[in-house]
């Protein structure tokens, strides 16, 4: 089963959207194995959706910057509140994964917000 799922993004804010996909792993274990081309041209922040493991909620959208390596650097996590082209972006990757969702730990009223 795919654990996360990295969604290249081509703007100004975000090199990519990452949703995770398994409530059960440890995220950071596998964003440290995530490299991003690094460029002074490209944005230095990756969002990570974690819908399927807090739910949907405050905590959903984590920002993390990307260091001069490539790297996500773990320990520069904030929480953001997004515009709605990031949010309705992550819930059509999560519609198309119908599946994994609908046997994720999200609530029914939470399930039917994101596949209705």
């Amino acid at each position: 089963m795919e654990k996360l799922y990295v969604n290249t993004l081509n703007d100004s804010k975000y090199i990519a959207l990452i949703t995770v996909l398994d409530y059960e792993i440890l995220v950071s274990k596998y964003l440290k194995q995530l490299s991003f081309e690094a460029s002074p041209n490209k944005p230095e922040h990756v969002l990570v959706d974690f819908a399927l493991k807090t739910g949907i909620d405050k905590y959903r959208f984590v920002e993390f910057d990307i260091n001069e390596s490539g790297k996500i650097d773990l320990n520069s996590y904030k929480y953001v509140s997004l515009n709605p082209f990031y949010e309705t972006l992550a819930n059509n990757f999560l519609k198309d994964k119908k599946e994994i969702v609908l046997n994720s730990i999200l609530t029914d009223s939470q399930i039917n917000q994101l596949l209705n």
